[in-house]
Parts: structure tokens; C-alpha cells; sequence
């Protein structure tokens, strides 16, 4: 498939909020196409019918995967469905393009990943935005380049608005832990930024329920700090994770190096612009990772796209994303346990 007047015929499996998202975003694209959803959501379905000239809707994943109406399929279901749904979609002969995370459990995604190698004519991925957020991109560059020396250090933090209700409890409680659901694309993020195939060796983690006691039942927190060493010795990566930010979304990266520094997104900047008025000077902030960075999310799909259609190179490591699960899994163990954990590659 590298002859460029093909089109990629998408099918996609979930189809609630970031599914929809992705799904607007393709319709807006060139050379792709969505034929088929799959949700068991009738209301899902619904909107899919709605939206999308001549689909078709499956309830039912196996039909779904067995259908020849896509070559590609973009997986956007809950993160335990992800093992056993990416691994169909390659015995079935379909590429695949999963949302973060590649599985909520070290194992699954390591399984995900030699399983893979198997079919080497597919190419199979794990959506990690901010390996196409342009300031990332941008240092990923500089690091490459040498213009802060050898990465020593890398810490990275994701803090979101405050949200309150059912849904939000209910999430929380089904997405495998702060580090492992939120905190993924932190660390994810700093192993683009190093640049190298590190193991991670250790792992240690704290964390607080001050606003969300609940999230305790659920063995998680609402404030996490992780502490994660390699077994190079060279270099730490320290992560952040939050979700009562109370002037909205945050994703901040620091990389240090033997001969400098580069910080990303060191302010919460909405836009480039600085107000003053009678409250004094101030800035705006996004109030979630898609206002501030909604532009990667289409921006990747892109790159799957010219990946199967003209084999060019993208920045997807479907390594690095299970790597990026392992050590996840690993700051939740812990965190429950209290003490230093050992990181598991399967």
C-alpha cells in the first residue's frame, strides 16, 4: 500500500468521546476514509450513522474485525479491552492504530508487542500525542543534535482540571491507576526525549487524596509522584501526575543535560499572550490536554496514514509504549505497596 492515489479505509472500534474526536478529525483529512464503527453503545452507533456517509455499524467486535470494509483499524475502546482486540485485528490482517494505553497491565502490552513482531507486513501503533506536540518535537530535535550534551535527567508532569460526577469516579476507577492512565503519556513523552532503548530498573512512587478520598477504594490517588531509575545508571525520570488542577490542564517537561536544559510548556499558556488590566498581569490556561494540544491528535493520525500509504517514517515505538506501561504498572505497585518496585519487561 505505498501508491499515493490509494485510500486508507479506516474502521474504528469505540466511538464515544475520543473516538468521535478522532473520527471529526478524519473526516477532515485527505486519503482516509471511515467505513465501519464498532460500539455497544446504541447512541454511539447512532451519532456514527449520523456523522459519517455510508458506515457501517457493528455491536458486535468479532464481526466487526472479520468485516472486509477497512484495511486499518483505530482502537479507542477502554484500556482492558486493548490486548485481546489489537490482538485479533492483526490475525485478522488489519494495521493497527491504538489509543494510549497499549494495555492497562505490563504483561498484556509486552504480549501486544512480541506478538507484532509476528506480522511484520502490519504496522501496529499506540496514539502517545505528544511525540507530535511541535515543542516536543522541537527538543526531541535539539537532543538529538547534541545542544544540551548527554540527557541526565527528565521529569515530566501532567496535571488536569478538576472534574467532578459519576462518570469521572467510574473512569478513574476502571483506568488501571494515575501512573498508569494519565501519567503514560509523561512517561512516554520523557522516553522520546532521551532518545535511547533505556531499561528502566526501579521504580518508586508516593501520592495524596486530600480532594478525591474515594480514589483510596481504588488504590489510587489524586496527586501521584514517581521516581523511576534505570539500569544504564545515567539517567532519572521523575513524573507528576494530578487531577484537581484548579486553573486547568498543565503538561510541563524539563530535560536536563550535562551541557544545558530544555523546558517545555514551563508556563500554562493558552495562548502567546500576556494580559493586564485591574487584577494585575496574568495569562489564560487551557482547561484540557485537547485545548492545549488537540492538533497533535490529528497531526498522528496523519502520520499512521502516510506511514501505510507511503511507508514514511513515523514517531510511534510501540516498545516505548509498552515499556511506558511496565513502568506505569510498576509506580501503582508502589504506590500500594509503599516501597520500591521493581519494573518488569515481559
Amino acid at each position: 500500500m505505498t501508491v499515493d492515489n490509494k485510500m486508507l479505509r479506516m474502521g474504528v472500534a469505540g466511538c464515544g468521546r475520543m473516538g468521535q474526536i478522532h473520527i471529526n478529525n478524519m473526516l477532515d483529512m485527505r486519503f482516509i476514509t471511515v467505513t465501519a464503527v464498532c460500539s455497544v453503545i446504541k447512541a454511539e452507533l447512532d451519532w456514527a450513522l449520523n456523522t459519517i456517509d455510508g458506515v457501517v455499524t457493528f455491536e458486535d467486535f468479532d464481526d466487526f474485525i472479520d468485516s472486509d470494509r477497512f484495511d486499518a483499524v483505530l482502537i479507542v475502546t477502554p484500556g482492558n479491552l486493548h490486548h485481546d482486540q489489537v490482538i485479533a485485528a492483526m490475525h485478522h490482517g488489519k494495521h493497527v492504530f491504538c489509543e494510549k494505553p497499549l494495555s492497562t497491565d505490563a504483561k498484556s502490552a509486552w504480549n501486544i508487542y512480541y506478538e507484532s513482531l509476528q506480522f511484520p507486513d502490519l504496522k501496529v501503533c499506540c496514539g502517545l500525542p505528544r511525540r507530535y506536540v511541535t515543542p516536543y518535537v522541537e527538543a526531541a530535535r535539539k537532543i538529538r543534535n547534541g545542544d544540551i550534551g548527554k540527557v541526565t535527567t527528565v521529569r515530566s508532569q501532567t496535571t488536569d482540571l478538576r472534574l467532578e460526577g459519576d462518570h469521572f469516579v467510574n473512569y478513574v476507577k476502571n483506568c488501571g491507576g494515575i501512573f498508569v492512565d494519565s501519567c503514560v503519556h509523561d512517561i512516554d513523552a520523557c522516553l522520546y526525549l532521551i532518545g535511547e532503548d533505556k531499561t528502566p530498573a526501579t521504580a518508586f512512587s508516593t501520592g495524596t487524596t486530600n480532594v478525591w478520598p474515594l480514589f483510596r477504594q481504588f488504590g489510587d490517588v489524586d496527586d501521584g509522584m514517581g521516581l523511576v531509575t534505570f539500569e544504564s545508571g545515567d539517567v532519572i525520570m521523575s513524573v507528576y501526575g494530578c487531577r484537581n488542577n484548579p486553573h486547568g490542564h498543565h503538561t510541563m517537561t524539563e530535560i536536563i543535560g550535562t551541557k544545558g536544559r530544555i523546558l517545555v510548556n514551563g508556563q500554562p499558556r493558552l495562548f502567546a499572550l500576556d494580559i493586564s488590566d485591574e487584577k494585575g498581569t496574568y495569562m489564560e490556561a487551557p482547561d484540557t490536554q485537547m485545548t492545549a494540544f488537540g492538533y497533535a491528535f490529528k497531526l498522528e493520525i496523519e502520520a499512521f496514514r502516510d506511514w501505510l500509504l507511503y511507508n514514511t517514517e513515523p514517531n510511534f515505538n510501540l516498545k516505548d509504549a509498552a515499556k511506558a506501561v511496565s513502568i506505569g504498572s510498576a509506580l501503582m505497585d508502589s504506590l500500594r505497596k509503599k516501597d520500591l518496585t521493581k519494573v518488569n519487561l515481559y
